[in-house]
């Protein structure tokens, strides 16, 4: 009997053990916070009732984390008007035509936005007037200048032709800009254009565009300047730089500088040319475009090409800034190359000060760019800065007088950058034929002058006084400078300065006094042994050599003929020139 009875009660502590477990597990799988009973089947008569409570803890709440918000962007400042540079100080307004048909606003499909002066071009060498988007220098690479000298190499005769609605007289050799262009060609395009099979041969040929007042382009060897091929003639003066695509594509943009109405071939106009064959591609702003303001029509500008979008940027001298999708095919391997403009934006101007007799409406220096914003000044002094992408007008400021002077661009951050402008005299001048001209540094963000640094000066009809050259932003030996030159002459007096200023607070550095006025822009020749140099030429036909850091003078070059064409250089050898009808190429050493 006992044994049956321990039996029986080993059973029961299994079933309860085993029931007490399932239903602890059962428990865990409810709700936190719920209570369970356990009791034993009743009908068992030899279980001995047990009475087990369980009860689950309820947990701790777990806070969620708030989920951090994604933080909202800081816009970039862009350019912007203050109180001292809102369009409305001048009556200053604009109208705008898309393919012919005016309209209200504009919203660029594919945005406009340059990269830095460095990144501007594919090629080797200066292929516009200052070399890219920033305009602060004309030479490529870097030269060696212990011997402290200036050696001319070679020299090739220009001509001359009439003058058209210009005035009586000739065009002669080369005028202000008159700067050349200077490139090494890929090997494999070389082999695609019209050049001379020696010069499609030749290692590392950098060859000289020279667009003069004769109305042909040059086109010679940097080395020799011997003819690489068919000069092109096209039969108007051109005064301007031109450019070349910075894509490396074979195309000069470049545009006339007079006009002559009884010749429908020598109306002025701007034009794009292949270099595979010389076909004219495109053409467009010829006299008169009707969305013109000012009668007047030339192109002295130098273009600009972003390269990204296939547009053309070319202000004009009848006031008008056009920006045109070029619809650019180029094919290398087969030499195909075609244009197709679909997109053709004209932007115009006008403020309470601008006519036909007195503060001219038009664009004659080149324009700088930074980002999407282009920096341009103009013949009635009203500088301005205009929204690629939308043709908004952003800020305008009063530089006082017609300026011909391209704008030299100094890029500190994303948010900060500098123009630095010279004007001239024309629509101030006193009755003593004298004036002021001055040397502005202005905010690109704001267009607020920071500073300016201004000279007395004589002017006449026929010689401009002022700031007709364009500044160098100075680097190495010359850095922290900008430095550019004063014309004078008023029938009696005939004299040029070149100053170096503080770029911090436009104090006079250094100045140099020249032999006669000069309007060909300076340039930096950067050394790799010796001294860091620039390159300023004068009316006196003198070439100077100056010490950047100091403003001695090293050496002096007479060439002959006035000097209003700006020089370029690739490396130890110097491209100008002058109105007696020559091109020289210059060594320094």
């Amino acid at each position: 009997m006992h044994k049956i009875q321990f039996a029986i009660n080993i059973r029961l502590a299994i079933v309860t053990i085993f029931s007490v477990a399932l239903l602890t597990f059962i428990g865990c799988q409810k709700k936190a916070g719920s209570d369970v009973q356990i009791i034993p089947p009743s009908e068992n008569p030899y279980a001995t009732a047990v009475s087990i409570e369980i009860t689950t803890a309820t947990p701790e709440p777990t806070d969620v984390p708030t989920p951090t918000p994604e933080p909202t962007p800081t816009p970039v400042p862009t350019p912007h008007a203050v109180d001292a540079s809102q369009p409305y100080n001048w009556g200053f307004e604009t109208e705008l035509e898309v393919n012919g048909f005016v309209v209200d606003s504009y919203d660029r499909t594919t945005p406009i936005s340059f990269g830095s002066g460095d990144d501007y071009s594919q090629l080797n060498g200066v292929i516009g007037f200052r070399s890219n988007n920033y305009r602060q220098n004309a030479a490529y690479g870097t030269a060696s200048t212990a011997n402290e000298r200036l050696t001319q190499i070679w020299n090739v005769a220009t001509a001359s032709m009439p003058k058209g609605e210009g005035g009586s007289g000739t065009w002669t050799g080369s005028g202000w800009t008159g700067q050349p262009i200077l490139v090494e060609w890929p090997a494999q395009t070389k082999q695609i254009m019209n050049m001379y099979d020696w010069a499609k041969e030749k290692d590392g040929l950098v060859e000289v565009i020279y667009a003069t007042m004769d109305g042909n382009v040059y086109f010679l060897d940097l080395e020799s300047g011997e003819a690489t091929r068919d000069k092109l003639n096209i039969g108007m003066p051109f005064k301007g730089a031109g450019a070349l695509d910075p894509r490396g594509y074979p195309i000069l943009y470049l545009g006339s500088g007079d006009s002559y109405p009884d010749d429908d071939s020598k109306i002025t106009r701007a034009m794009a040319y292949s270099l595979v064959d010389y076909t004219r591609l495109y053409e467009f702003g010829k006299k008169p475009d009707s969305f013109a303001l000012r009668i007047w029509h030339a192109y002295d500008s130098g273009p600009l090409v972003d390269a990204k979008t296939d547009t053309l940027i070319y202000p004009g001298e009848n006031g008008i800034l056009y920006t045109i999708h070029l619809n650019t095919y180029f094919d290398v391997t087969t030499g195909t190359l075609t244009m197709n403009p679909d997109d053709v934006v004209r932007l115009r101007y006008h403020a309470n000060r601008t006519g036909e007799n007195a503060y001219w409406l038009g664009y004659e220096g080149s324009c700088a760019v930074w980002n999407g914003f282009a920096y341009l000044t103009e013949n009635s002094g009203l500088m301005h800065c205009v929204d690629l992408n939308t043709m908004e007008v952003k800020w305008v400021q009063d530089i006082h007088d017609d300026t011909n002077a391209s704008p030299a661009l100094e890029v500190i951050s994303e948010t900060e950058a500098y123009l630095y402008v010279g004007n001239t005299l024309d629509n101030t001048i006193d009755a003593s034929n004298q004036g002021t001209t001055s040397i502005f540094k202005i905010d690109a963000m704001t267009g607020e002058i920071v500073w300016q640094y201004s000279k007395t000066i004589g002017t006449t009809k026929n010689v401009t006084g002022g700031v007709m050259g364009s500044a160098i932003i100075g680097h190495g030996d010359m850095e922290g400078l900008v430095i550019t030159s004063f014309a004078s002459y008023d029938g009696e007096t005939n004299e040029g300065v070149v100053v170096a200023l503080n770029r911090q607070t436009g104090d006079l550095v250094w100045s140099r006094q020249l032999s006669a006025y000069a309007w060909s822009s300076p340039i930096a020749i950067y050394s790799d042994n010796g001294k860091d140099c620039i390159i300023q030429g004068n009316n006196h036909g003198n070439l100077y050599l100056i010490d950047g850091a100091s403003g001695v003078i090293l050496d002096t070059l007479k060439l002959g003929g006035n000097m209003e064409a700006s020089p370029a250089a690739f490396n130890d050898i110097i491209v100008i020139g002058t109105r007696s009808k020559g091109i020289f190429g210059v060594r320094v050493s």
